[in-house]
């Protein structure tokens, strides 16, 4: 990436570098046999371009100068073939409201995201720390792991170093009460 030049050449680069990485994603799609429509496409750039988590309320809104009157029924179509490949993930919340993020390392293998909390940013963690869990869980609980799910929250670095942004309630470790 061009650290210096125009701002011309900082969004041609961008845009270069969005479509190989979209190339990622459409070969992916491929490979499971799903259609590669424009509003497929369509989709996959909007989720390189913002980085964030986003719910099918937004990325409807994000695909209405491009594609006029597009429904809710087919952004949630899209939503979850994408999910089903692996190149989107649902990111759980307090309010259940679905939401998605792309997954920027699909060649990275198994590993984790972090979201930000106040302004949705999500950032690979390429680490798992599960086959200590998984002994554990073996160990003290004469159970067997076959799958977890791990998802990451706090404040990305830019917003931890806003001022007057509240830190986030504190996670519990065990939920259960009582």
């Amino acid at each position: 990436m061009l650290v210096s030049g125009s701002g011309r050449q900082r969004a041609a680069v961008a845009r270069i570098d969005q479509n190989m990485s979209a190339d990622l994603y459409i070969a992916r799609l491929k490979q499971h046999g799903h259609r590669v429509t424009p509003k497929v496409r369509a989709v996959i750039a909007l989720f390189l371009k913002s980085g964030t988590v986003l719910d099918p309320f937004e990325v409807r809104a994000g695909l209405q100068k491009q594609f006029k009157g597009v429904g809710l029924p087919t952004v949630y179509r899209i939503l979850e073939g994408l999910a089903r490949c692996g190149i989107l993930l649902t990111a759980a919340n307090e309010d259940r409201q679905l939401r998605y993020y792309i997954c920027r390392d699909l060649e990275a293998g198994h590993h984790h995201h972090f979201l930000c909390r106040q302004c949705g940013q999500v950032e690979e963690v390429n680490l798992c720390l599960m086959e200590e869990v998984t002994q554990y869980v073996k160990r003290h609980l004469k159970a067997r792991v076959e799958s977890h799910f791990l998802q990451i929250e706090g404040l990305c670095a830019r917003c931890n170093r806003q001022p007057g942004i509240p830190a986030p309630e504190p996670l519990t470790h065990h939920p259960h009460k009582g």
